[in-house]
């Protein structure tokens, strides 16, 4: 059986980068604070191996395969005086692969946690889950004694758009549209005058206005001077063919005994099936 040669592989863009990412610009050496790139911009750290690419290296672990050789796993970048020492198959005992593991999740774990922090900070929340469309309506049609609903395409397609424009709608907004029908259901009208929705949420015009606008945005809801007089009224939009998808909503949670919050929030709306 012919023994299978050894081969040093070029290391990968993407691994290169995920290396440099993860960091920091500092040398992962614990007792080292130097750059890796100076000042005027030349890169000065170096790629270290924790076992070697080649038998003569230090380190070389002969049951590694080429790939993982060259594997995020088994890189880190330190400055280049600490490359050569740790580089040099004479100073193993002093740089032992167990070592240099720990020593490189440790150094990359503080950037790793930074940078879920920043995606955490500055991602776009509405993304977080995906929405669950309902596709026969079989739980809807019971909830309201309407036969007609079960397997409806054009009420399956007309929730299944109010879901998508609600899919893209902030949560604060969202809760503030459920809290506008909830309240429209309570006194038995189809819209709110602007100055009641003010009081009623210790709102300033302003923030209503600017709410409402969101809303509009997403094709949710609008505040509009239908009669030109002032008279400024805040209203959610129905949806295809047919009906209040706010209205639908709560009633049917109201039977079901579910949380309506919970559902605009999750947007599982596969709980109509």
């Amino acid at each position: 059986m012919t023994k299978t040669e050894v081969e040093r592989l070029p290391m990968k863009q993407s691994v290169l980068k995920k290396l440099f990412t993860y960091s920091g610009n500092l040398c992962a050496m614990p007792d080292c604070n130097n750059a890796l790139v100076s000042k005027k911009g030349t890169m000065i750290g170096k790629i270290a191996h924790i076992h070697a690419a080649k038998p003569d290296g230090a380190r070389f672990d002969a049951a590694m395969s080429d790939e993982e050789r060259r594997a995020f796993s088994n890189l880190f970048i330190v400055c280049g005086n600490c490359h050569d020492e740790i580089d040099d198959k004479d100073n193993e005992d002093d740089f032992p692969a167990e070592m240099l593991l720990k020593i490189k999740e440790e150094h990359e774990s503080i950037f790793v946690k930074a940078e879920r922090k920043f995606i955490s900070k500055y991602s776009d929340s509405t993304q977080s889950n995906d929405p669950k469309f309902p596709t026969h309506l079989q739980a809807l049609a019971d909830a309201f004694c309407v036969s007609e609903l079960i397997g409806a395409e054009d009420e399956i397609k007309g929730i299944r758009s109010f879901i998508e424009n609600l899919a893209e709608t902030p949560y604060s907004e969202r809760d503030f549209a459920l809290q506008i029908a909830q309240r429209m259901l309570r006194k038995g009208v189809e819209e709110l005058p602007a100055e009641d929705v003010v009081s009623a949420f210790e709102m300033t015009p302003h923030a209503l206005k600017e709410t409402m606008r969101v809303l509009e945005h997403h094709q949710i809801g609008d505040i509009d001077d239908k009669w030109g007089d002032g008279t400024w009224t805040v209203k959610l939009w129905p949806r295809d063919p047919d009906g209040n998808p706010w209205f639908e909503l709560i009633e049917f949670c109201k039977v079901q005994k579910l949380d309506p919050r919970g559902i605009i929030r999750s947007l599982d709306f596969s709980v109509y099936d």
